[in-house]
């Protein structure tokens, strides 16, 4: 299954989520909803409580992919706080008794359960319904790409830091990517390309021209760029035939 097509799936996977849970707790109306509240406002309360669950949830396992425990813990956290913030002060407005840091904190708690409930049922569907992932050794290209937005997925020309971010440039355009160029190289490892300087990654067939300017060797790509050759990476460029 193509990424592409995987991450649509996942979308509609969310949307189907965020429908169905939504029509379910306006039908059931808990936390006192249902007496509070007449059926068209409660699916309206509801819509937008969950989309704000569903929203938060997708961002978080986004930025906690392959994050170490510590900072997967601390985005969980702030997380759950932060949605137990909006829903009580979307409550304190539609609800009159409902003020107080007690409520806050029952909000808290029970949101917090609510994550932990949620995701380890899905883990557990996971090993015991699904196989494991395929992982492709052969395209490691094709892996580093899942980091850019989906407009901006073609064969690689270049890779250049810039502080602590990657302006990665491919054949439809350039993203910038919070990665460091050491993981990237790592990544890229069996791709078609190289690390030419310390701040500069380029691929192989992207390579259109060497120049030599005032004994400084540069690299002139497809899209224009010149991208400067250091004397430490100047070996590895000239055993891959790009000098």
């Amino acid at each position: 299954m193509s990424s592409t097509h995987r991450e649509r799936k996942g979308r509609l996977v969310w949307l189907a989520f965020w429908s169905l849970a939504t029509v379910l707790c306006a039908i059931a109306g808990p936390f006192g909803t249902h007496a509070a509240l007449l059926l068209g406002p409660r699916l309206i309360y509801w819509a937008c409580v969950i989309a704000l669950s569903v929203l938060g949830t997708a961002l978080v396992l986004r930025a906690a992919k392959d994050a170490p425990v510590w900072k997967t813990a601390m985005l969980w956290g702030g997380y759950i706080t932060m949605l137990s913030v909006l829903i009580h002060t979307l409550n304190s407005w539609l609800f009159e008794p409902w003020q107080g840091t007690c409520q806050l904190l029952y909000l808290w708690v029970i949101i917090a359960v609510t994550v932990l409930v949620v995701h380890g049922a899905v883990g557990l569907a996971r090993y015991a319904f699904l196989a494991p992932p395929k992982t492709s050794a052969q395209d490691p290209e094709t892996a580093f790409l899942r980091h850019l937005p989906l407009e901006k997925r073609a064969p690689l020309i270049r890779i250049e830091a810039q502080d602590h971010y990657l302006n990665v440039v491919t054949q439809k355009g350039s993203a910038l990517v919070l990665l460091r160029l050491q993981d990237a190289v790592a990544a890229l490892h069996a791709a078609e390309g190289l690390q030419v300087h310390r701040s500069h990654w380029v691929a192989k067939k992207a390579v259109a021209q060497h120049r030599r300017v005032q004994g400084r060797d540069y690299l002139v790509l497809v899209s224009g760029d010149e991208i400067p050759v250091s004397r430490s990476f100047r070996p590895a460029v000239i055993e891959a035939g790009l000098i």
